[in-house]
Protein backbone atom coordinates (compact mmCIF):
# COMPACT_ATOMS: atom_id res chain seq x y z
CA UNK A 1 0.00 0.00 0.00
CA UNK A 2 1.56 3.29 -0.92
CA UNK A 3 0.49 6.72 0.29
CA UNK A 4 1.14 10.45 -0.46
CA UNK A 5 3.42 11.50 2.69
CA UNK A 6 3.79 15.26 2.96
CA UNK A 7 6.10 16.07 6.48
CA UNK A 8 5.70 20.08 6.94
CA UNK A 9 8.23 21.62 9.35
CA UNK A 10 11.26 20.60 8.30
CA UNK A 11 13.17 23.34 7.69
CA UNK A 12 14.60 23.31 11.11
CA UNK A 13 16.21 19.43 10.25
CA UNK A 14 17.17 21.08 6.97
CA UNK A 15 19.58 23.95 8.68
CA UNK A 16 21.00 20.93 11.09
CA UNK A 17 21.49 19.06 7.86
CA UNK A 18 23.45 22.14 5.82
CA UNK A 19 25.48 22.93 8.77
CA UNK A 20 26.78 19.32 9.77
CA UNK A 21 27.23 19.07 6.08
CA UNK A 22 29.97 22.13 6.19
CA UNK A 23 31.44 20.62 8.82
CA UNK A 24 32.12 17.27 7.16
CA UNK A 25 33.85 18.99 4.86
CA UNK A 26 35.44 21.08 7.18
CA UNK A 27 36.86 18.21 8.66
CA UNK A 28 37.88 16.89 5.84
CA UNK A 29 40.05 19.33 4.60
CA UNK A 30 41.84 19.78 7.71
CA UNK A 31 40.25 22.87 9.72
CA UNK A 32 41.73 23.41 12.96
CA UNK A 33 39.32 22.75 15.59
CA UNK A 34 39.85 23.49 19.83
CA UNK A 35 40.72 20.23 20.97
CA UNK A 36 38.82 20.33 23.85
CA UNK A 37 35.43 21.26 22.10
CA UNK A 38 36.25 19.16 19.37
CA UNK A 39 37.07 16.22 21.91
CA UNK A 40 34.23 16.27 24.21
CA UNK A 41 34.58 15.69 28.10
CA UNK A 42 31.82 13.12 27.14
CA UNK A 43 33.61 11.48 25.11
CA UNK A 44 37.00 11.84 26.64
CA UNK A 45 35.27 9.86 29.85
CA UNK A 46 33.61 7.52 27.49
CA UNK A 47 36.39 6.06 25.59
CA UNK A 48 39.60 6.83 27.16
CA UNK A 49 41.29 7.08 31.07
CA UNK A 50 41.40 10.57 30.81
CA UNK A 51 38.32 13.29 31.74
CA UNK A 52 39.08 15.49 29.21
CA UNK A 53 41.37 16.11 26.27
CA UNK A 54 43.43 18.35 28.24
CA UNK A 55 44.44 15.73 30.52
CA UNK A 56 45.24 13.26 28.13
CA UNK A 57 47.38 15.55 26.20
CA UNK A 58 49.21 16.56 29.92
CA UNK A 59 49.86 13.40 31.22
CA UNK A 60 51.66 12.37 27.22
CA UNK A 61 55.34 11.98 27.59
CA UNK A 62 55.50 14.64 24.57
CA UNK A 63 57.05 18.21 24.67
CA UNK A 64 55.37 19.90 22.33
CA UNK A 65 54.63 23.32 22.84
CA UNK A 66 50.46 23.06 22.39
CA UNK A 67 48.06 19.55 21.40
CA UNK A 68 47.31 21.00 18.05
CA UNK A 69 51.31 20.23 17.27
CA UNK A 70 50.67 16.30 18.22
CA UNK A 71 50.00 15.46 13.92
CA UNK A 72 54.24 16.23 14.18
CA UNK A 73 55.13 13.44 16.32
CA UNK A 74 55.68 9.95 14.36
CA UNK A 75 52.51 7.83 14.40
CA UNK A 76 54.15 4.74 15.70
CA UNK A 77 54.36 6.62 18.68
CA UNK A 78 51.59 8.69 18.70
CA UNK A 79 49.11 5.48 18.37
CA UNK A 80 50.62 3.38 20.82
CA UNK A 81 49.81 6.14 23.33
CA UNK A 82 46.57 5.89 22.09
CA UNK A 83 46.62 2.44 22.46
CA UNK A 84 47.50 2.27 26.13
CA UNK A 85 45.14 4.64 26.99
CA UNK A 86 42.10 4.77 25.40
CA UNK A 87 39.53 2.17 23.66
CA UNK A 88 40.80 3.17 19.79
CA UNK A 89 44.09 1.42 18.01
CA UNK A 90 45.13 4.41 16.15
CA UNK A 91 44.74 7.86 16.66
CA UNK A 92 43.63 8.63 13.06
CA UNK A 93 40.95 6.12 14.66
CA UNK A 94 39.92 8.47 17.58
CA UNK A 95 39.85 11.63 15.75
CA UNK A 96 37.38 9.76 13.37
CA UNK A 97 35.61 8.81 16.49
CA UNK A 98 35.23 11.87 17.74
CA UNK A 99 34.07 13.65 14.58
CA UNK A 100 31.20 11.57 14.10
CA UNK A 101 30.12 12.09 17.81
CA UNK A 102 30.27 15.79 16.96
CA UNK A 103 28.57 15.87 13.48
CA UNK A 104 26.05 13.73 15.18
CA UNK A 105 25.59 15.67 18.73
CA UNK A 106 25.34 18.50 15.95
CA UNK A 107 22.13 17.19 14.59
CA UNK A 108 20.52 16.47 17.46
CA UNK A 109 20.73 19.78 19.02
Amino acid sequence: MDFDLRVSELEPLHGRLEEALERVFELQAGTRVNSDEFFSEEFMQRYTQFDSFHAFYRESAWNLEEPGRMDELPDERLDSYVVETTEFATWEEMKTAAAKEAIVDQLLS
